[in-house]
């Protein structure tokens, strides 16, 4: 019976692990997201990984050996537990597929906010700091409050670099 499981990768690997891997005949997942990259004074966009280091593989480990795995460039292995790989619900599989867009790249939604909404800054260099949102600034930026060194100061970012607090 087909499962799906993880596959770790080497760092910056996940596409070198994807093209060997289904040239050995597995089906793989590797899900991608466009993000806006400023290098030089422009901003450009970058399609990477949705999680880096990780693609998802469909197999029968009972017909399939997995053990090819391990010595598949740009792969680790499987993800495993307690010496066991770790086994990915088709439900999770079936959600990450279903928002596939036209260019193979996931759309994620930037969340919406509200004046005095907590956040969490997710990208960037204040990636896990909490801040309070104040307004839109315009295009895709907004305005934060953030506690820096004891003092209240606004910032403005992306909207994307944003996730919600729950």
């Amino acid at each position: 019976m087909n499962c799906w499981f993880a596959v770790l990768t080497k760092p910056r690997s996940e596409n070198v692990a994807h093209e060997h891997l289904l040239r050995q005949g597995f089906d793989c997942l590797l899900p991608r997201v466009k993000r806006a990259v400023r290098r030089g004074g422009s901003v450009r966009s970058r399609i990477e990984s949705l999680f880096p280091r990780y693609l998802f593989l469909n197999a029968d480990p009972g017909e399939q050996s997995l053990a090819a795995i391990r010595s598949t460039r740009g792969a680790v292995g499987l993800v495993r537990f307690g010496g066991v790989p770790a086994r990915i619900p088709e439900s999770v599989v079936q959600r990450i597929r279903s928002r596939v867009g036209l260019d193979d790249c996931i759309e994620l939604e930037t969340p919406d906010l509200a004046p005095g909404q907590h956040v969490t800054v997710r990208r960037g260099a204040l990636c896990g700091w909490e801040a309070v949102f104040m307004a839109n600034e315009g295009g895709e930026r907004v305005r934060l409050l953030l506690d820096l060194l004891g003092t209240t100061r606004e910032i403005v970012m992306p909207r994307s670099a944003l996730a919600t607090r729950i």
